[in-house]
């Protein structure tokens, strides 16, 4: 049996068909991108930086238990998506869906999902 690891700093609340709902506390670690910036250019005295992002390998300490489901955000999982070392392929990583598996509420806002992402 699978059990939910929740790596990021919202509570996921997760919509099934039938109806009924559960919501996934966040685990107290989170997994994030991390990033550093390289400026490019210099427009009218404000600096335009190119973005970089990367993943610090102590960070994939994380994914630690192939009987766990690992929560991140989606850019968390695209980035993840691009690494090759180490072999996460033993672990499920999903992100919420927060597009067309969005739920919402009468304001718009998401208020949970129906399903999660994986990418190859």
């Amino acid at each position: 049996m699978y059990r939910f690891v929740n790596l990021t700093p919202h509570a996921v609340t997760v919509f099934r068909e039938d109806g009924s709902s559960f919501t996934i506390e966040p685990s107290g670690k989170v997994f994030r991108l991390r990033e550093r910036d390289v400026v490019t250019a210099n427009i009218d005295g404000v600096d335009v930086v190119r973005r970089q992002f990367y993943i610090a390998p102590e960070d994939l300490e994380l994914f630690n238990d192939p009987s766990a489901v690992y929560i991140v955000s989606l850019p968390a999982l695209m980035g993840l998506a691009t690494i090759t070392e180490p072999d996460l392929s033993q672990f499920w990583i999903v992100a919420p869906d927060t597009g067309s598996g969005a739920v919402r509420d009468e304001k718009g806002n998401i208020i949970g999902t129906r399903r999660f992402v994986i990418l190859p």
